[in-house]
């Protein structure tokens, strides 16, 4: 869900910021692979994430060389999934699509490419539930306001990621390359990996979580302005946890709101994971980031297991959750060492997010969740988004 969606949810704050970015095309007018119209010769981009792949599919377009460097053994980042836990794919990170199922086509960027990913609204009478520590009340989807979030079926952002852009960059990631220094004091900038090695190009596109910058894990020559810096220091990023119990029964509606769902410091949620699903199982999904987050992070394994349990047994009572109890699985983003974190807060000064986004002498390029113009973040949709405005920037238009 959105940020304010939450806030509607919990009957805190009926009111929602509207957000929408006007994005100019990325394909060439004359529709070849190698007109480029004097754009750089060569671009790095940094992780292959929704915002690098992104980012690579649109330079592909271009006819622009690229190469990604991935610090992972894998594509995807904070959008990854998990397709063992049951027969639909389990969105570890990223899930909903916040904004109109037309950001699909957007990002795929070509009329001529049939997109047959599934998606589904929620229904205005679907169960919502509510938690208010000592009672749980009922209402609707229509009442609660929670609006027109829409959820993949049978698939998820990643797979929607590999089925339209993977091919195009799939050949020019390099993976297990953590990045620890870039160099753009010449023409041609260079990227160091943790590995002693080297790469140089022309611009670079870096898409690492803000964690990463915040904690000093890739260092600038010369150093990145001060307000960028700063910027990057100040903002607050949530730590993220998500977890999936599956149940002999569904007890549960689609939601499950608690009186700490939407705060200052974090935000939490239950919800129906297999919802709109061709699946017979029972999956309850939890999602919560920020002090709400730490909770569950702090413990670990059975300890893990049975907290979340007893909370559930003790919001719908007799033992529901603990007795129809089949099996769980986890996703501390704090714990990755590549994000590190899940994303930056919701409250965040617009300013701040919008100066995260702003290139650095022609040379650095930033796209990613959080590096944006400031009308929204944090979500997969504007990492895409952000990375169409970087390409944009880098060819000119």
């Amino acid at each position: 869900m959105t940020r304010k969606e939450f806030v509607k949810l919990c009957g805190i704050l009926g009111v929602s910021m509207p957000f929408q970015t006007i994005i100019t095309s990325c394909s060439s007018s004359d529709n070849s692979p190698n007109s480029n119209n004097g754009s750089p010769e060569s671009v790095i981009i940094i992780g292959a994430g929704p915002a690098g792949m992104a980012a690579g599919h649109l330079l592909a377009q271009q006819g622009i060389n690229f190469q990604i460097l991935e610090a992972s053994n894998t594509y995807g980042g904070r959008i990854k999934h998990n397709t063992s836990f049951s027969d639909f794919p389990i969105s570890m990170g990223g899930e909903w699509i916040h904004v109109a199922n037309s950001i699909l086509p957007e990002i795929v960027n070509d009329s001529s490419v049939n997109i047959t990913t599934q998606t589904q609204g929620y229904d205005n009478s679907d169960l919502v539930q509510y938690w208010d520590g000592s009672m749980l009340s009922n209402t609707t989807v229509e009442a609660s306001g929670i609006g027109g979030d829409l959820k993949f079926i049978g698939s998820s952002w990643l797979g929607f990621f590999e089925a339209y852009l993977l091919p195009s960059v799939q050949n020019n990631i390099i993976y297990n390359k953590p990045v620890t220094a870039i160099d753009y004091t010449s023409d041609q900038a260079v990227v160091t990996t943790s590995g002693g090695q080297t790469y140089t190009a022309d611009r670079i596109i870096i898409t690492v979580p803000v964690k990463i910058l915040q904690n000093g894990n890739i260092t600038f020559t010369p150093a990145l302005p001060s307000g960028k810096q700063q910027a990057i220091n100040e903002v607050v990023v949530w730590s993220g946890f998500k977890a999936f119990f599956k149940f002999s029964s569904k007890f549960y509606g689609a939601y499950l709101a608690l009186s700490d769902s939407e705060t200052a410091e974090g935000q939490r949620i239950y919800y129906d994971a297999a919802y709109a699903q061709n699946t017979s199982d029972n999956i309850l999904g939890l999602f919560s980031v920020g002090l709400q987050a730490e909770q569950y992070q702090n413990l670990t394994d059975d300890a893990q297991r049975d907290y979340i349990l007893n909370e559930l047994d003790t919001i719908f009572g007799n033992n529901l959750a603990s007795n129809s109890y089949i099996d769980h699985v986890v996703q501390n983003w704090s714990a990755e060492p590549y994000a590190q974190a899940a994303y930056v807060r919701d409250q965040e000064d617009w300013q701040l997010v919008r100066t995260l986004g702003e290139s650095v002498n022609d040379k650095l390029y930033f796209a990613g969740d959080a590096y944006t113009t400031g009308d929204d973040w944090s979500s997969v949709h504007t990492a895409a988004r952000s990375a169409r405005r970087a390409v944009n920037a880098i060819i000119g238009e």
